[in-house]
């Protein structure tokens, strides 16, 4: 999960990875519900019952340009949302997308990198160097 501007070396450090790697990788992106099944059965969570939260999930995937194309035409999102301790999950059924936030970044992190690494990646993903690059590395962990 990148949380901070990255550096020339890092992007480098990716591009790298993304050319040793990319070949031979094929899509494997998992569904929005095999994502949220994999979540409720990994963590002890609490149903999340807020409009609010729930928007926040939405306009992360329709005004980000990447993951709005993962959102077929006329598709709705269909986002279910979750609290584990402090921190806060909605997933999109429709289209695998989640997000994760909370106070605690670390705790983010660690809910993220495990959606993220499980979740794999479909084709549109394998074109993308940052994507590719993450998904080595954690799965390489």
């Amino acid at each position: 999960m990148l949380t901070k501007e990255p550096t020339p070396e890092q992007i480098q450090e990716w591009k790298d990875i993304y050319h040793s790697h990319h070949s031979s990788l094929s899509p494997n992106r998992k569904t929005g519900s095999e994502v949220d099944d994999y979540f409720r059965k990994k963590y002890s969570y609490q149903i999340y019952d807020n409009s609010n939260f729930k928007k926040i999930v939405e306009l992360n995937i329709i005004c980000n340009e990447h993951t709005r194309q993962k959102l077929e035409r006329n598709k709705k999102t269909n986002i279910k949302c979750y609290s584990v301790d402090d921190v806060l999950v909605g997933i999109d059924l429709t289209t695998g997308e989640f997000h994760v936030e909370s106070e605690d970044i670390e705790k983010v992190i660690q809910i993220y990198d495990d959606l993220f690494a499980y979740r794999g990646l479909d084709a549109a993903d394998l074109k993308n160097y940052f994507l590719v690059a993450e998904y080595i590395k954690l799965k390489q962990k």
